[in-house]
Order: C-alpha cells, then sequence, then structure tokens
C-alpha cells in the first residue's frame, strides 16, 4: 500500500521520510496487559499526527498479526492522504483550516477505531502491540513496601491540649497514619485522621500527660511498619 501522498508539500514528504523509520520508545507494560496509547491523536501537533499515521499504516500491511483491519487501511490512507493535501494547502495559504481540522478529525476517528481492533488482537501482548506501530500507554509499577517514616518530631501546640507531629516525607507515599498513647498506658493506642501531608495536629489531649506517637505511611501496596516513637508532655 502506498501511505504517502504524491502531491503533498515536499516538507511533510521530507518530515515523514525523516521519522517514519523512527519508532517511538514507550515504556513496556507487564506481559498481558500492554494497552494502546491514543496521547498522540489530541496532544501533538499536525506533522506528528501525519508521521504517526503513516508508522501504524506501514506497521499493518501484511502484519500477520493484524490479519482482518477494521476499518480497513485503505480507508484509513485514504483519510490520511486527505489531510496531507490540507496540511499542504494551509502552508500555502489557501483558505482552509476549518477543512484541515475536520479532515485531521475525521483521520483521528478512523484511527481510534484501528486502535480498538489493534487492542483485540493483540491481546495485551506488548511487543504484538508494538509491532502494530501504535505506541503502549505507560503503566505505573507499584513500589515496594515502604520504608517507615524516620524523624518524628513533637511540638506543643498554641492552644491547650494540642500536639503538633512532623516526620519527614516518605517517597511514594499516598497518605499518612497516625496514632497515640499516653505513657500509662503505651499499648492502648488511638488513631487519628489520616493526612496526606508528613504532618498532624493532634487537639484534645489531657494537659500535664505524657503522650507517645507513632506514624507509618500508606503506599500502592499498604501501609509501612509504624515509626520509631516520639514522646512529649502536652501543657
Amino acid at each position: 500500500m502506498n501511505v504517502s501522498n504524491t502531491s503533498t508539500h515536499a516538507s511533510i514528504q521530507n518530515i515523514a521520510a525523516d521519522t517514519l523509520a523512527v519508532p517511538s520508545t514507550p515504556a513496556v507494560p507487564l506481559p498481558g496487559k500492554a494497552k494502546v496509547a491514543l496521547r498522540f491523536l489530541t496532544h501533538e501537533r499536525d506533522a506528528t499526527l501525519a508521521v504517526a499515521s503513516g508508522r501504524i499504516l506501514i506497521a499493518m500491511t501484511g502484519n500477520a498479526s493484524y490479519p482482518a483491519p477494521l476499518p480497513a487501511l485503505a480507508d484509513v490512507a485514504a483519510a490520511r492522504t486527505a489531510f496531507l493535501a490540507a496540511m499542504n494547502a494551509a502552508k500555502s495559504g489557501t483558505p482552509g483550516v476549518l477543512t484541515r481540522r475536520q479532515l485531521r478529525a475525521q483521520l483521528e476517528a478512523q484511527l481510534r477505531a484501528l486502535a480498538l481492533y489493534v487492542q483485540q488482537a493483540c491481546k495485551g501482548d506488548a511487543v504484538v502491540l508494538l509491532g502494530s506501530g501504535y505506541p503502549v500507554q505507560r503503566t505505573r509499577q507499584p513500589v515496594g513496601q515502604l520504608p517507615a517514616p524516620v524523624n518524628l518530631r513533637l511540638a506543643r501546640g498554641k492552644v491547650t491540649g494540642q500536639l503538633k507531629v512532623r516526620s519527614n516525607r516518605v517517597a511514594q507515599a499516598g497518605s499518612y497514619q497516625w496514632r497515640y498513647a499516653t505513657a500509662a498506658a503505651p499499648t492502648v493506642w488511638t488513631f487519628v485522621n489520616p493526612t496526606l501531608a508528613a504532618s498532624v495536629a493532634i487537639d484534645g489531649l489531657v494537659p500535664g500527660t505524657q503522650y507517645m506517637v507513632q506514624g507509618r505511611a500508606v503506599g500502592t501496596l499498604g501501609p509501612s511498619d509504624w515509626s520509631d516513637v516520639a514522646s512529649l508532655m502536652v501543657v
């Protein structure tokens, strides 16, 4: 299949010639969970979309992993050719910005439909998906068990019966949990509402009482161990 438009502007052809053979380098996700990335359809320049669509057409033509593309590659190629012609007209100063936008939208729709076919046909295999010319979504791998917060500091608040608690921030922590007990009953813990920051203010404590406080970080795999105890008398 001829996926280039011989009537398009030379600069567009040069961009395509320089870039079609250079695939993107996405992060490869876990086997069996690869997903098509479609950000390039709406967040890239016209020239980038032209190159990306050409790369997809070349990669899928005669590709045994994709024996029956839907929509047909000929239809996608036709939408791309019309879009390239509109780009060329815009560069030459011919009125037609609205037409170019409409043709881009049509090409995007064709590529979205084709992406659904690719997603089903590749069955989540990252290697097969990349063979289609489409990029792969980046995935965030879960981090391991988080370490416990360190350098827990206590300070008396500005109001009676208040303790201000702070620890060093734990990387990758989504929230923090806190608990306190009195020195007289060190195993009877009271839990405080979780916070997003590595700090909390505990109110309603009994003046003249020695309190012990611990904190822990919560990540994608659950909470860390509790920190070392910090202790201070409330006034």
